[in-house]
């Protein structure tokens, strides 16, 4: 039974060990609903969201009567990836951004050196969906993700998505709690946007301002979140 942070992220962990273990294959399909459902006593609900996550992220792919095939990367990659996971966990959400401020704001520089048109359009795709969530009322962090993702992939450089999709868990699980404060899913898509325009510039300078800003901007309202958390931690 699965007892620490939140139920989504937890799941995160657990099919992503078993990727990592290779007891799921690329090509390989990862257990049903019902199965994780009943091995892990969570909800169907917590299950569609980390198979989401998981989604958003390229890591597999979902197929109608199929189910969730892994794609790449290797169960070597993962395993790496697994033990920054852990301990992302560990650590406060302020430390989670400054990592974040440290390798984004260079990846968003060499985005807009090293971006080609898919990579735009990758970009663009997330900004048009983080859109239509909030035009609908709907939640934002999966096309956030989305969008940090896409730059990272247009840095051409792996270790940077291995990075990123190692605090996958941990990231997922803050942009959820900060998603419902007022202003901050409009607020972080004003920022892509201006990240984009810069990527799509060539203008590394420029790209690294405003990914700063966003992080700034990202800092803000995690530090909201926190203090939103902390009535609900000492009443329980």
């Amino acid at each position: 039974m699965l007892q620490r942070q939140t139920l989504r992220s937890q799941v995160i962990d657990y099919l992503l060990e078993l990727m990592k273990s290779g007891q799921v294959k690329p090509g390989e399909q990862l257990p049903t609903e019902k199965t994780l459902t009943e091995t892990l006593g969570v909800s169907r609900t917590a299950i569609r969201e980390a198979v989401k996550s998981l989604e958003s992220l390229d890591l597999i792919s979902v197929r109608p009567r199929v189910g969730a095939i892994v794609k790449p990367p290797s169960p070597t990659a993962l395993f790496r990836a697994e033990h920054l996971s852990v301990a992302a966990h560990k650590q406060r959400a302020d430390l989670l951004i400054e990592f974040r401020t440290i390798l984004e704001v260079g990846l968003a520089s060499l985005a807009s050196v090293k971006a080609d048109e898919a990579d735009i359009r990758s970009m663009e795709k997330a900004i048009q969906e983080h859109r239509e969530a909030i035009d609908e009322s709907r939640p934002s962090y999966l096309a956030d993700i989305a969008f940090h993702m896409a730059i990272a992939a247009a840095a051409k450089n792996p270790f940077a998505i291995l990075v990123l999709q190692s605090i996958l868990g941990p990231l997922t699980d803050q942009r959820m709690k900060t998603d419902v404060i007022p202003n901050s899913a409009e607020d972080g898509l004003r920022d892509h946007k201006r990240i984009l325009a810069a990527i799509r510039a060539r203008n590394p300078h420029q790209a690294r301002d405003v990914m700063r800003a966003h992080m700034h901007t990202a800092e803000r309202y995690s530090a909201l979140a926190m203090e939103l958390d902390e009535p609900a931690k000492v009443s329980s």
